[in-house]
């Protein structure tokens, strides 16, 4: 007779064991596999982790992290730093082996590779029948995961909503260039409602993928995606142990955590953290609450186990209330999420900080939530801030330029965006001389290299200081930077097979003088391509619009072009498509084209050559738009 037997032998299993013979009661731990053995884990383990662990971690860490970078599909790196760690990479298979051998020396019977086959309850007792004998306990803990049987022999209702996430560990076999001493990199943007990552561990990486929806058919296509968003060539990896699993996911705090004497800790009681994923901290720490528990009941006349329910809601359900509203929000609306850590640093700093267990996700969430709503606002002042010359607007703002540019590709204009991106790569030949008029800091500049394989670009704007952050991000020799106002071009007739212009004209007090001159400068056989910010038609964007335009507007002269205003040519060879209930607008023009009113017959008499037929794939966009 054992006064506990524990099933499972992870970090809640064994913390559990462990302080159970520590009170000195006769403890069984059984363990299915043969210890030590391989466990699917990123390792990464949150710095809190010393308030309650009684060994000092860093002697069982491979690497300890003092650096976050957060991208979004690869790009975008925010950077944050911390001045003392605030997480540890451990190796599952040596740091469970660790604890395992912890609790045996502590008195703990240790029984491994030998599973549980059945469980027989008696109302004072239990008898555990496994693969190899039968033992009789008073308590019974089960600690065997989120896929063991234990749980559901006793009647415990299953838990049906698991995330889920794919992984590896991989070597490089060359020198990278990416950031690798103690610094994780995570990506929001490369898996639906969940993020990528990259943990350094002791010579090799935990690369990775998990997200909180259901496990979609094909896991690996993620994680091969998240591996090319974050350059890494699979030729230069050697990856093992790689593999999908699910992982628990916190359903409320209604989920029962006891039956009569037994009681669930760790994954199988679904504890793990529904924003980050986070379980071995919780693992342990349950696994602590439920030794106490069982202690008590075991030295008192108070035999059941109902305060351990309680326990755990007050000190973990609480958490992961707020932490399930955080995850909702970020992985929801990750475009957005990211953005605002790009706008707020603060964000990123109190992350490390609930990390490191000095606030909690409750107050994290109240932060959150304020400055959602401040930090849109916080960017379009500093857009307004008063200048008496464009240049030196822009020249300021270049700094924080590549946020609002994110902003706006991203989210609002994303439907355009990703449409103009198609459109440049379909119309563009190979080996094409591209102006890019009014490039900014070089955004629209890397989608020309990404998707048409040009010849040369000449990238011009009329800040100096927009130039410089270009230049600094872009090292490319087939691209040359100068500065220009791309309203009186400084290059002779014909002299550009394409010319693209994003998000600039509407900035300018004539929007048609700069569109006479692109096609001033394209060859014969030429495009000139353009989006720009256009007035909706529909009343309640439309008011959206002209609040937008009311922060713009000061400082940049910025309009939502209306429809008289918009620089257009209707004929075979012109195209034109609006998005967002008429928000934004790309236009196609030719040689030929002529602005002065969208209904004047063509320049030239002769047949010109009219914008080929392009297949697109049909685009569906959140907004319920398709194309």
């Amino acid at each position: 007779m054992y006064d506990v037997i524990i099933i499972g032998l992870g970090p809640a299993g064994s913390t559990a064991a462990y302080y159970l013979a520590q009170k000195g009661h006769n403890v069984l731990g059984l363990e299915k596999l043969k210890m030590p053995r391989h466990k699917p884990c990123a390792g990464c383990i949150s710095s809190r982790i010393k308030k309650i662990f009684d060994e000092d971690i860093t002697t069982l860490s491979e690497k300890k992290i003092i650096k976050i970078i957060i991208n979004f599909h690869g790009e975008g790196d925010i950077v944050i730093n911390a001045n003392e760690p605030v997480a540890y990479m451990v190796n599952r298979e040596t740091f469970d082996y660790h604890l395992v051998m912890k609790a045996q020396a502590s008195g703990v019977t240790v029984k491994d590779a030998e599973g549980v086959k059945k469980i027989e309850t008696f109302s004072d007792s239990y008898i555990v029948h496994t693969e190899l004998e039968k033992y009789r306990c008073r308590y019974l803990i089960i600690a065997d995961g989120v896929n063991g049987i234990s749980s559901r022999l006793l009647g415990y209702k299953r838990n049906k909503d698991t995330a889920w996430a794919f992984e590896s560990e991989a070597r490089f076999n060359s020198p990278i260039s990416v950031e690798t001493e103690n610094a994780a990199r995570l990506d929001l943007g490369v898996v639906p409602y969940g993020y990528g990552w990259m943990f350094p561990k002791d010579g090799y990486w935990s690369f990775g993928v998990g997200s909180g929806k259901h496990l979609p058919k094909n896991p690996k296509s993620y994680y091969s995606q998240f591996l090319k968003e974050q350059s890494i060539d699979k030729n230069n990896i050697t990856e093992k142990h790689k593999r999908g699993y699910r992982i628990p996911y916190f359903t409320g705090a209604k989920t029962n955590l006891t039956i009569g004497n037994s009681l669930l800790v760790g994954d199988a009681a679904g504890l793990v953290d529904p924003f980050l994923g986070e379980g071995i901290y919780y693992a342990i720490r349950s696994g602590q609450i439920a030794a106490e528990t069982i202690n008590n009941a075991l030295k008192s006349s108070i035999k059941n186990l109902f305060s351990y329910q309680n326990l755990i809601a007050e000190e973990i359900y609480q958490e992961f209330e707020y932490a399930k509203k955080i995850s909702d929000f970020v992985y929801r609306f990750n475009k957005f999420a990211f953005l605002m850590f790009k706008l707020r640093p603060v964000a990123g700093d109190e992350f490390l900080q609930v990390l490191q267990g000095k606030i909690s996700y409750y107050k994290y969430w109240l932060h959150l939530k304020k400055m959602t709503r401040e930090g849109l606002m916080d960017f379009l002042r500093l857009l307004k801030t008063p200048q008496e010359e464009v240049e030196a607007t822009y020249n300021y703002l270049a700094q924080y330029y590549d946020t609002g540019s994110f902003l706006w590709n991203q989210v609002i204009a994303n439907s355009a965006w990703v449409y103009f991106e198609d459109l440049i790569q379909k119309l563009i030949p190979k080996n094409s001389e591209i102006l890019d008029a009014g490039c900014g800091t070089g955004e629209t500049t890397k989608s020309l290299l990404r998707f048409t394989n040009p010849g040369k670009i000449k990238s011009v704007d009329i800040s100096q200081g927009m130039l410089d952050v270009a230049m600094e991000k872009m090292h490319d020799d087939r691209v040359e930077f100068e500065k220009a106002d791309i309203s009186h071009l400084p290059f002779a007739d014909n002299s550009f097979d394409a010319v693209i212009s994003t998000w600039a004209i509407e900035t300018l007090p004539d929007p048609k003088e700069a569109v006479r001159e692109f096609l001033r400068v394209i060859k014969e056989n030429g495009y000139v391509i353009y989006a720009f910010s256009s007035t909706p038609t529909k009343s309640l964007i439309k008011f959206y619009s002209s609040i937008l335009e009311a922060f713009f507007g000061r400082t940049f002269k910025k309009h939502f072009l209306s429809k008289k205003q918009q620089p257009y040519h209707s004929c075979k060879n012109s195209i034109l498509a609006s998005f967002g209930n008429g928000l934004m607008t790309v236009i196609v023009l030719r040689k030929c084209c002529t602005i002065a009113d969208p209904l004047i017959p063509c320049l030239s008499t002769e047949t010109n050559r009219k914008v080929e037929q392009i297949t697109f794939n049909e685009i569906n966009f959140d907004n319920g738009e398709k194309i």
